[in-house]
């Protein structure tokens, strides 16, 4: 055998090898990536199931603490069209399926869907866990196919709490499909899918069809029998889904599932959703990773076709032991730092994703808060300027603001941190002058920024209004605020205020020279999650204030002057209303 042939055969052997061996790094490779790309997306969709179900459960509490609602109860039936209206509202508002309103015998009262004809009014779901269960004081998350409708939703109650007993249960329901439908929440390709599965390994929610409602492990009879006396999935009884599981770290598994009539093979990462106790399932197609090798064995045998003929000719047209060996070792060292080269740039994509998969915060300060905050700044920084000139006794004054300012942070945190709580709201005798006065001083940094002139208003120390006078000051800042903010871009920046007397009551008039209110948004500033604002919020703001000034036996509304600005218009009781 020649020497050519003897180097044909090993360079033939040794590419052998080497094919096997990048067939076997390249598939543990591409089960590395699908294992990490089923963590990254487990990720994101408990992160996005959490939030948006925290939303929601959110809306029951806001319902079952409205003073129209529970006077609905109280007075078994009146103002039953106004409750209707009102739970349609929360509905489109929040996106919703339905909201309604159920009595302690588990009839339905009221109904968000009370014009169409398969209203749930006169509905009686007293079997319901998330009935019975917040009859008695618990607030529920619960998962169940709806009787009329047979669709998966999943429902939210809370008690309506009077008095200190429970009067009425408030239920929201959320379709299992708005979820499902949302295929951007994965961020993944067709061969990507996920589900749902509650603590009885049922699946409840997917976007492959055929897995809904299957269990992942299998019932016994005992089993199968108590889910359907639970009559959580009606008459339907969860058949075991075609599948194997393989764990391969405590959050990652391999799993076997059937698959459009097709056996196919998964690499999944599990996440848990804590508020309806359920596990979320991403799934990574890796069935045909092992065909997905060839182009990187084809690929590999044309490099290394190329290199072993640029070694022949190297071999041929270099004479002397010494300077092929020279040349080896070269190549040789050129293979390692590139390879070392190539194994820094990976250990830094794969960082570089570790980071960009870090779930995001979402936080923000409430604007009542941000307002004292800013007013604090600014008095400190006159005060240290004071304190330099040697000027204590003006210094001092600041200081006193400001402590005065920190008490008001303060008493509104705790306002905040009690809002979704059902509690009795203490009006006393306040003077109205006096209010507004700590209003303005509370938004002065913002007024101040804007560039704002404020036509102070004349009114009598004597007048009075029945209020509680941290929130009403709360109000009067995010009223004062929104309209500094709104004129910030106007040639005429003037706030002003007017004041009306009547027999029992008064009415104050907040007007601004802004651009006013757009006719389509006048009809829902005041509602639940509506923001005219492009900045990130809940649109929560105005919602809030009208629900204070409701608490306190009065009204707020907005309008548009006729020459240009808005004007808000706040009307309270001058004296105690009787019972």
């Amino acid at each position: 055998m020649s020497s050519l042939s003897k180097k044909l055969v090993i360079a033939g052997a040794m590419l052998l090898l080497l094919l096997v061996l990048v067939f076997y790094v390249g598939r543990a490779h591409d089960y590395q990536q699908a294992e990490q790309q089923s963590r990254v997306q487990a990720t994101q969709l408990s992160h996005y199931f959490s939030s948006e179900l925290a939303r929601f459960k959110t809306i029951p509490t806001l319902v079952s603490a409205n003073d129209l609602v529970k006077s609905f109860v109280v007075k078994q039936g009146i103002g039953e069209q106004a409750v209707n209206y009102y739970l349609e509202d929360i509905q489109r508002a929040s996106g919703a399926s339905d909201v309604y309103l159920m009595d302690l015998t588990g009839s339905v009262v009221a109904s968000s869907n009370w014009q169409v004809d398969y209203t749930f009014l006169g509905s009686n779901f007293a079997f319901r866990p998330y009935f019975y269960l917040a009859k008695q004081g618990e607030k529920v998350a619960y998962f169940a196919l709806g009787m009329r409708s047979s669709e998966r939703g999943i429902y939210f109650s809370e008690p309506v709490i009077d008095k200190g007993k429970v009067i009425a249960v408030v239920t929201l329901k959320v379709n299992a499909k708005k979820f499902e439908q949302d295929r951007q929440l994965l961020n993944a390709s067709d061969s990507t899918h996920f589900y749902i599965a509650l603590e009885d390994s049922v699946i409840v929610m997917s976007d492959v069809e055929d897995w809904r409602l299957k269990s992942l492990e299998s019932l016994n009879d005992e089993q199968m029998a108590a889910l359907v006396k639970s009559r959580r999935y009606l008459s339907h009884k969860p058949s075991l889904l075609n599948h194997n599981h393989k764990p391969l770290s405590e959050q990652t598994a391999q799993q076997n599932i059937q698959l459009n009539g097709k056996q196919a093979r998964f690499i999944s990462a599990t996440e848990t959703i804590d508020i309806i106790n359920a596990k979320a399932s991403v799934l990574v197609d890796v069935t045909n990773v092992e065909l997905a090798q060839i182009p990187r064995l084809l690929w590999f045998s044309v490099f290394y076709a190329i290199a072993v003929v640029l070694i022949h000719m190297a071999m041929v047209r270099f004479a002397g032991y010494k300077k092929l060996l020279f040349s080896r070792h070269s190549l040789e060292q050129e293979v390692i730092e590139r390879t070392q080269a190539l194994e820094k740039a990976q250990k830094a994509l794969i960082q570089t994703a570790k980071l960009a998969t870090i779930g995001q915060l979402s936080a923000g300060i409430n604007h009542e808060i941000n307002q004292p905050l800013s007013a604090m700044n600014t008095y400190l920084v006159s005060a240290k300027r004071l304190l330099i000139k040697g000027n204590i006794e003006q210094a001092s004054e600041n200081l006193v603001l400001v402590q005065s300012l920190i008490e008001r942070v303060h008493k509104i945190v705790a306002q905040l941190k009690h809002f979704s709580k059902p509690a009795q709201t203490q009006l006393r005798q306040q003077s109205l002058a006096s209010m507004l006065k700590n209003a303005l001083m509370i938004a002065s940094a913002q007024l101040k920024q804007d560039d704002i002139e404020v036509k102070a208003a004349d009114i009598d120390a004597n007048i009075t209004v029945w209020v509680d006078s941290v929130k009403f000051e709360q109000v009067l800042v995010n009223v004062i605020t929104n309209a500094s903010q709104a004129m910030s871009e106007s040639d005429k920046r003037e706030l002003s205020f007017e004041l009306e007397l009547f027999d029992d009551r008064v009415k104050l008039s907040i007007l601004d020279t802004g651009p006013g209110i757009d006719q389509h948004a006048l009809g829902n500033i005041f509602e639940p999650f509506y923001s005219t604002k492009t900045s990130n919020g809940l649109g929560l703001g105005l919602s809030i204030s009208r629900q204070i000034i409701d608490s306190f036996n009065g009204r707020l509304t907005a309008h548009n002057r006729p020459k240009g600005g808005a004007q808000f218009i706040i009307t309270l009781q001058t004296n105690k209303e009787t019972s």
